[in-house]
């Protein structure tokens, strides 16, 4: 299968093993979300509730070793059994285009 990914993409472990657990909220609605997987050019939530296209604040929490708030715009909405698929870009934000995978 061809990968056809610009950025390595990493799986969140939500098993409770994991050494940093994420909280992730979307700050237009205040919701906490399910974080999926992430990398350097976007996130993918499951949410309750869909978002719409266009810019999000994002609020990312990691247990004892702080925050970091982000930029992104969702670009993908998908609905998955009783959840929304939320694919959230970074690049255009933060203009990434040059750290592709060559």
């Amino acid at each position: 299968m061809n990968d056809r990914r610009q950025y390595q993409r990493y799986v969140v472990n939500n098993d409770g093993d994991a050494l940093v657990q994420a909280e992730i909220k979307i700050e237009v609605k205040g919701e906490l979300v399910h974080l999926v997987n992430f990398s350097l050019g976007g996130l993918c939530i499951l949410s309750k509730n869909p978002f719409p296209p266009g810019v999000v604040g994002i609020s990312c929490e990691f247990r004892n070793c702080g925050k970091i708030d982000l930029r992104g715009t969702v670009v993908r909405v998908e609905k998955q059994g009783d959840m929304w698929r939320i694919a959230i870009d970074l690049t255009q934000i933060y203009k990434l285009n040059s750290l592709r995978k060559a």
